[in-house]
């Protein structure tokens, strides 16, 4: 038998002697504890050396000719040509905002201009930039090292938010919560979405929660209230502001819920006192004020919005999405390297939040009749909960009445589908934290349920559309590969599961955005260095670019017809269309496409977000039309006497032309000579330009 003296000097280790440290698990510890300070040593690095994660490199395949013979300005990763609300929308309007001084209705748009804060959030000089922290540094930065700031702050401060977020869950698993915030960040979901309101209703969520939990547990501190309220100031305004709410309002459950469960959790030991009053009214005050400001400054453009057709006023149902797409996380791992393009879907639609829902709910009730961490459960009851009421809606829906009254017509199936992933994967950290610290599942159980949840996959995947997207070999070793994660999840091998599911998440998620310097993909083409000469010798003037260049203009401060509006520029279009016939077309969210022709003045519907106008001379002449980018010959319309087109550049190796269009004095004579002298085919001219597209070339 072992002697007391044995005892202690094997369980105490000699003075002499320094405990073997693990040199892998010194440098993590090391990161962590140091993790505020590597965030902003990071964020310099990015700003100083000018990176970005943005895909408008894909305006290459558009205009290539550039003045520096770069190829590419991609480091890392490719462009994502199917992510154009990013590189074809929002990149554009924060570059038109800092040609224009940040205003917040641009005049660059159209006769009207646009608001900005509605058009994404786009950065603005007004109290409203307030709830958007990322975009703040393009106003000392500038454009292209704002941009930097802008995907470096997001990205950082999402990784720091979910990494306290998930201390939160997992009750400091310093180890776990790594791994989580990796898994929230470069989850498919929000990384395909990142610019746009997934990637920024889930940030200022993530904030929101953390916020909230830490006013409410550190509550006897003062200057942490303080600090925890400044933070629910900025990110709620920036939650209001993203004006999304097929997310907004299942996200506002879930903050409802994790407020209502914190508060239930710390009733004993919370005591009000007389900071609580100033502390919380003035922060909700800042934030109903700088609301109140935004809905005073902006409320024609918000009617204009809401009145459209597109998305105007869409009711949801709820229901019926199929079980395969509660697996659609098994594809995250494949579609960075390969298209999903199935059934009018895409890989940004198909982007998943790997997730154990199924495999949590079999475990439920050895979670809840657990002697231990009943402390810890609270969580777990908010998070499934949500979970559950959400799944509710997207599975299965909910009465029409019922669905009114608690807002979720606003929310199609489709989106919840996206929020209910994230609202699976907080509960799936903390459930892996809880059976590995509390729970004692027999090992033939643990085999049963691992056999139901491949079972359930595998249905999913060989009888749906991602039986189409992989082949044979692929479906087995992603079944494999789940099964075997899961294995170790429910075993707990718990090296094995944290490294397996790094590499996972690391391979569907760090490469979906590129890693990109600068923003000379627009800048250092040589047709926008001549767009902005000439925007300098006459900067009122208005322009019209053909086919898919329509919001290139716009983020070289030109003042354009056709680009992206959230809202239709009314005040234009009634001056072709007077008697509002083709209202139906322009009145909506749109991608508007341009092309000058001789015919009639007309409008085509291609999506339902985009439409294409093709218009006539005398429309040109009444809209104040002064230059044209076009890629078709429109000199050769010099002919028919009266648009004239004045070539300034061009064309270039994509047959970009620059023209100055005028008109002739007498539109009667033109009609005349017209009818008197057709042109085309002979040896005089060249032939008449082709007409416009009839079918959509938008690139989705």
């Amino acid at each position: 038998m072992e002697s007391r003296t044995q005892k202690r000097t094997r369980e105490v280790p000699s003075y002499n002697e320094k405990p073997k440290v693990n040199p892998f698990l010194w440098f993590i510890d090391q990161f962590i504890r140091f993790r505020y300070i590597i965030g902003v040593l990071f964020l310099i690095i990015i700003i100083a050396l000018n990176l970005n994660g943005s895909s408008i490199g894909s305006w290459d395949k558009i205009v290539s000719e550039r003045s520096d013979d770069k190829k590419s300005d991609v480091i890392f990763g490719e462009n994502r040509e199917v992510r154009s609300d990013e590189w074809m929308v929002q990149t554009p309007f924060y570059f038109s905002q800092a040609e224009s001084d940040y205003p917040v209705v641009n005049k660059q748009y159209g006769k009207e201009g646009q608001n900005m804060i509605i058009a994404y959030n786009s950065p603005v000089k007004d109290l409203t930039v307030i709830g958007k922290p990322f975009n703040w540094g393009f106003f000392f930065l500038g454009k292209e090292r704002g941009l930097s700031f802008y995907w470096g702050f997001k990205i950082i401060s999402m990784l720091l938010l979910s990494f306290e977020l998930v201390m939160i869950l997992t009750k400091r698993n310093k180890y776990l919560s790594l791994l989580g915030s990796f898994w929230i960040t470069f989850s498919p979901s929000i990384q395909w979405w990142f610019m746009q309101h997934v990637g920024d209703l889930m940030f200022f969520t993530l904030a929101i929660m953390v916020a909230s939990y830490y006013f409410i547990a550190k509550h006897e501190n003062v200057l942490m209230r303080l600090f925890m309220m400044a933070l629910i100031v900025i990110n709620g305004i920036g939650f209001v502001l993203v004006l999304y709410p097929a997310h907004q309002v299942p996200l506002v459950y879930l903050i409802l819920f994790w407020l209502f469960g914190t508060l239930i959790h710390f009733r004993k030991e919370l005591v009000l006192d007389i900071w609580d009053l100033p502390i919380i009214i003035g922060g909700l005050g800042i934030i109903g004020f700088v609301l109140f400001h935004f809905y005073s400054t902006s409320k024609d453009a918000i009617d204009a919005t809401l009145n459209t057709i597109y998305p105007g006023h869409r009711e949801a149902e709820g229901g019926g999405r199929p079980q395969s797409d509660f697996f659609l996380f098994l594809t995250n791992w494949k579609i960075p390297f390969d298209n999903f393009n199935f059934h009018g879907t895409n890989n940004g639609e198909v982007a998943s939040y790997f997730n154990f829902l199924p495999l949590t709910v079999l475990l439920s009730p050895f979670i809840f009749f657990s002697k231990k961490g009943r402390e810890e459960k609270y969580m777990g009851a908010i998070l499934g909960l949500f979970c559950l009421f959400i799944f509710g809606w997207t599975y299965f829906g909910y009465s029409h009445g019922i669905a009114k009254v608690l807002m979720l017509t606003y929310v199609t199936s489709t989106r919840s589908l996206v929020t209910l992933g994230f609202g699976a994967v907080l509960l799936s950290l903390w459930m892996i934290n809880f059976i590995w610290e509390y729970t004692k599942i027999p090992w033939w159980i643990k085999l049963i349920f691992l056999g139901l949840i491949m079972i359930m996959a595998t249905h999913s995947v060989t009888s749906s559309i991602m039986g189409l997207y992989f082949n044979n070999f692929e479906i087995f070793m992603t079944l494999v590969v789940f099964a075997l994660i899961m294995f170790a999840l429910l075993f707990k091998l718990k090296k094995f599961f944290i490294l397996a599911m790094t590499i996972l998440i690391l391979v569907s998620g760090i490469s979906v955005n590129p890693i990109v310097h600068g923003t000379g993909a627009i800048d250092k083409k040589t047709l926008a260095e001549e767009i902005v000469k000439i925007k300098k010798e006459d900067p009122n003037a208005l322009w019209l670019s053909e086919d898919n260049l329509y919001n290139f203009t716009p983020a070289l401060g030109v003042k354009t017809i056709n680009s992206v509006r959230f809202y239709p520029d009314m005040k234009l279009w009634h001056k072709i269309d007077p008697k509002h016939k083709n209202e139906k077309y322009y009145n909506r969210y749109a991608h508007v496409r341009a092309f000058i022709d001789k015919g009639k003045t007309d409008f085509r519907l291609d999506r339902p977000d985009n439409f294409t106008v093709n218009l006539n001379f005398t429309d040109c002449k009444k809209l104040g039309i002064k230059y044209v980018i076009s890629n078709r010959p429109l000199e050769d319309y010099n002919a028919l006497n009266y648009a004239q087109f004045e070539k300034l550049y061009g064309p270039d190796k994509d047959k970009w032309t620059i023209y100055r269009l005028t008109f002739t004095s007498d539109e009667a004579q033109a009609e005349a000579d017209v009818d008197i002298a057709p042109i085309g085919g002979t040896n005089n001219y060249q032939e008449i330009p082709q007409p416009a597209p009839a079918e959509d070339g938008y690139i989705n």
